[in-house]
Order: C-alpha cells, then sequence, then structure tokens
C-alpha cells in the first residue's frame, strides 16, 4: 500500500467510526458537531483525491493559471469586447465546476438535474 492509498484508508477509516460508533450515541448537538467532522473528513479525501500528485493532473489542463488571469485582468486582456473574454469566462467557470465537484458534489448534482415543475398549487413533484 503507497502512502496516497494509507491516508485515503485513513479517512475512510475515521469517517467510518465517526459515523458508526460515535454519532448514534452521541447528543444532538454533539451529533451535529460530528456530522460536520464527517463532512469535512469526506471534503478532505475529494480534494486528496483530486491532488496532481494522486495522478490527477488533469484537473489542471486547459486552464489559464492565476498569474496570467491576473497580470490579464490588470492589463485589460479581458476587458468587454476583447477576444480574450470568452476564453476567461469558460475558464472561470471550468475551475468553479471543478472546485464545486469536491467541495459541495450534492450542489453540482442538483444544478444538473432538470428543473422540477411546479404544479398549480406551487408543490413541485
Amino acid at each position: 500500500m503507497n502512502a496516497t492509498e494509507k491516508v485515503l484508508d485513513l479517512l475512510t477509516q475515521a469517517h467510518g467510526t465517526l459515523t458508526q460508533a460515535v454519532i448514534p450515541s452521541a447528543s444532538k448537538q454533539e451529533r451535529y458537531d460530528c456530522l460536520m467532522i464527517a463532512n469535512a473528513l469526506r471534503i478532505v479525501e475529494r480534494h486528496f483525491r483530486a491532488s496532481p500528485e494522486n495522478g490527477l493532473t488533469a484537473m489542471t489542463d486547459g486552464l489559464l493559471g492565476e498569474v496570467v488571469i491576473v497580470k490579464g485582468i490588470r492589463a485589460g486582456q479581458f476587458d468587454a469586447g476583447c477576444p480574450m473574454r470568452t476564453q476567461l469566462i469558460a475558464n472561470l467557470r471550468d475551475r468553479l465546476a471543478r472546485q464545486l465537484v469536491i467541495d459541495n458534489p450534492r450542489l453540482v448534482e442538483q444544478l444538473t438535474q432538470p428543473p422540477r415543475e411546479a404544479d398549480g398549487h406551487g408543490f413541485f413533484h
């Protein structure tokens, strides 16, 4: 087992122990705190899985670097009417989408679902 697998295994074990052994016997306030910690563990795990050191370098393929973006904004390369503006907007949307997959995958799932329609009484089905 390599170092990456060990860390991911540790995160999985910690999450499992917390959710299966600690949370069921916790008070209401402790349960809330434990669920926050369990959620944080999952976010850390997703961040770790997405790190370039783990072979997922495609995360940054085709993205403008932060320095390029900052310099371009300061130089006016992305102002309205400039040809690079479309590339910047697409780049920033891609960055946001990739980060949301790690930080809040449920939100990404909700945003990609077709909108629900309300019935005549304002209820969604």
